[in-house]
C-alpha cells in the first residue's frame, strides 16, 4: 500500500474506530432500547472489512487504462457490499428465531448509507496515475 492509499482511507478508519467505540460505549443505552450492540458491532466490522477491501481494488483498478473497467469496479463493489450485507442479514434473522434485534438491523442499515456515502467520496478522489 502507498502512502496515498493510506490518506485516503483514513477517514474510513477514522469511522470505524469512533462507531465501535460509540457503540461500546453506549452498548447498555442500546439494550434498552433493544438493539443488540453485538449485531450493530459486527455490522460495522462486515461493513468496514467489504469497504476497505472494495476501495483498495478501485486503486489497482485506476491504472487501467479502459475507463469502463473503473466503473464496473465500482458499481460491482457496491452491489457486493450491498448483497453481502443483505446476506448477513437474512443469516442473522434465521439463526437469531425470536430473540432477534430488528432496531440492529435497522442501525446496520444506517451504517450502510454511511459507508457507501463515505466510499463513493474517497472514490472521486482517486486519479489514475499518468
Amino acid at each position: 500500500m502507498t502512502q496515498t492509499y493510506r490518506t485516503l482511507t483514513r477517514p474510513l478508519v477514522i469511522l470505524f474506530i469512533i462507531t465501535t467505540a460509540l457503540f461500546i460505549i453506549f452498548r447498555s443505552r442500546m439494550d434498552n432500547k433493544g438493539i443488540d450492540g453485538i449485531v450493530v458491532i459486527s455490522a460495522n466490522l462486515l461493513l468496514f472489512i467489504v469497504t476497505m477491501l472494495n476501495l483498495y481494488f478501485q486503486y489497482k483498478n485506476i491504472t487501467n487504462p479502459n475507463p469502463n473497467a473503473v466503473i464496473r469496479g465500482v458499481i460491482a463493489g457496491t452491489f457486493l457490499k450491498l448483497f453481502m450485507l443483505a446476506a448477513a442479514v437474512i443469516i442473522y434473522l434465521l439463526a437469531a428465531g425470536a430473540k432477534r434485534s430488528i432496531n440492529a438491523v435497522f442501525v446496520g442499515m444506517g451504517l450502510y448509507v454511511i459507508y457507501t456515502w463515505l466510499e463513493v467520496r474517497i472514490s472521486l478522489k482517486l486519479k489514475p496515475k499518468a
